[in-house]
């Protein structure tokens, strides 16, 4: 089952069935769609895919510009205080999606009890702050 374990999403293009598994305490979930829908989607719909995108390059960048460089190895204090807070919880299995769960929609990131602003020299010019918990 190393196989399944290391996998996520489908096995080949034309099937049907999706694999997810949580790093951190290594469970599979599979998920089969039935009846996919064959229609274009909604305005609210479409809305949505956009929000989804948005938070996706926002969460990449904001990573990227706090994340471990050549002149900070272990990233922003913000980063290593965001990768603790991870760590120390089992419901989000990528570092990715936590921090995307944690970004409020002007793109600042809610974090544990030291709030900062998001200073850009202090944290790479990200939006930090706020409460992890």
């Amino acid at each position: 089952m190393n196989l399944i374990a290391s996998m996520s999403g489908k096995v080949c293009s034309h099937g049907d069935t999706y694999f997810v598994t949580n790093r951190q305490t290594g469970k599979v979930h599979t998920a089969k769609m039935c009846y996919p829908n064959p229609q274009d989607p909604t305005p609210a719909q479409e809305s949505q895919r956009l929000k989804f995108k948005k938070r996706a390059q926002d969460t990449s960048k904001w990573i990227k510009q706090n994340g471990p460089s050549t002149e900070n190895p272990h990233g922003t204090e913000l980063f290593v205080r965001a990768q603790s807070a991870y760590k120390a919880q089992h419901k989000i299995g990528s570092f990715f999606g936590f921090i995307s769960s944690k970004m409020a929609e002007d793109g600042t990131i809610n974090l544990g009890e030291a709030s900062s602003t998001g200073n850009s020299s202090e944290n790479g010019g990200n939006q930090g702050g706020g409460d992890i918990g």
